[in-house]
């Protein structure tokens, strides 16, 4: 006698009640976990959230210009200070180093050079000094371009608190990378051309070659520096995680990255040197001409910030984009 099957109670492999049977895979789609199961990395895509450009986070951008303002004035003050001795007791005061011919101006190049060691010595402390402190207004930017959306200043002070660490530790290692590597490639180089070479403008020429091979090495060390500075900050990375992302970015697109910099960095370089530009060309001998030449600085100064802080923007969209599919989507779902 057969007995009826009880209500609820389901044979093996059949269906549940009310569920769905399962169809057939869409074509070109992979069933799940097959790429894990043929051993294929899994896909990389961009995420969905869209990291903010430079210019809709001016406030950030305003910040860390307004810091790199101040800090240059302070670590220019050994010379400023040191100027004022030389030609402060002339009515004409430090106008008359712009005069035709230069010829004050060569004498405090002179005078320059024999106290170059005091002066190197004050010139690099305030340097070291300001780079350090300056790490306080760049976690603010990156957590900033990082974040798309509102910000608030709690989550902001709070991310560019938790990084300044780890972010410290990646500028030290960074700087004692860019120092070894430099003197590796100058100072061998400075000796094999003094002990080649005979004529001086020989030697200078050869000189300004061996100082433009010691900078290759020495700028690429400071692209993955950013990269790194990117990921720690974005993604909240350790350490050594951050330095390994910041290395499979810039693999995945080593020319973008390439570019992203160089382009910015020589826009830069441009403005600050339209700036001294316009800074001699207005001279210093009235209150508006003086007004004119800091207008000029300031404008120069601020147009390296922006710039600087777009390449950060451009590092971010790298970093996002050399993400495996599965981080960015559980990294979106976070945010």
């Amino acid at each position: 006698m057969i007995e009826p099957a009880d209500e609820g109670v389901t044979a093996p492999g059949a269906a549940a009640p009310g569920a769905a049977a399962p169809g057939p895979a869409a074509p070109g789609a992979a069933a799940p976990g097959a790429t894990e199961a043929a051993g294929i990395a899994p896909p990389r895509a961009r995420p969905a959230a869209r990291r903010p450009a430079a210019h809709e986070r001016l406030g950030a951008v305003a910040l860390y210009f307004g810091y790199r303002a101040l800090a240059s004035l302070a670590v220019a003050a050994p010379l400023s200070v040191f100027a004022a001795q030389v030609v402060g007791d002339y009515p004409r005061g430090d106008a008359i180093l712009f005069d035709p011919g230069g010829l004050m101006l060569g004498e405090l190049a002179r005078l320059g050079a024999l106290a170059a060691a005091s002066l190197a010595a004050q010139l690099g402390a305030g340097a070291l000094l300001a780079a350090a402190l300056g790490l306080v207004p760049l976690a603010v930017l990156l957590v900033a371009l990082s974040q798309a959306g509102p910000l608030s200043a709690q989550d902001v002070g709070g991310r560019a608190a938790r990084a300044l660490g780890p972010l410290a530790l990646l500028w030290g290692v960074a700087l004692a990378a860019q120092v070894t590597a430099a003197a590796l490639v100058a100072l061998p180089g400075m000796k094999l051309c003094a002990a080649l070479l005979v004529l001086p403008r020989s030697r200078d020429i050869a000189a300004v070659g061996v100082v433009a091979v010691a900078l290759a090495p020495v700028a690429a060390i400071g692209l993955l520096h950013d990269l790194a500075r990117a990921a720690l900050v974005a993604e909240q990375r350790d350490f050594y995680t951050a330095v390994a992302r910041g290395l499979e970015a810039l693999r995945a697109a080593p020319l973008a990255a390439a570019w992203a910099c160089a382009s910015r960095g020589a826009l830069a370089a441009v403005a600050l040197a339209g700036g001294a530009g316009g800074m001699l060309l207005a001279g210093v001998g009235t209150g508006p001409r003086v007004a004119a030449a800091l207008a000029a600085q300031l404008a120069a100064l601020a147009a390296a910030a922006y710039l600087r802080a777009s390449w950060l923007a451009a590092a971010l969209r790298l970093i996002d984009r050399s993400a495996p599919a599965e981080r960015t989507t559980t990294d979106d779902a976070a945010q």
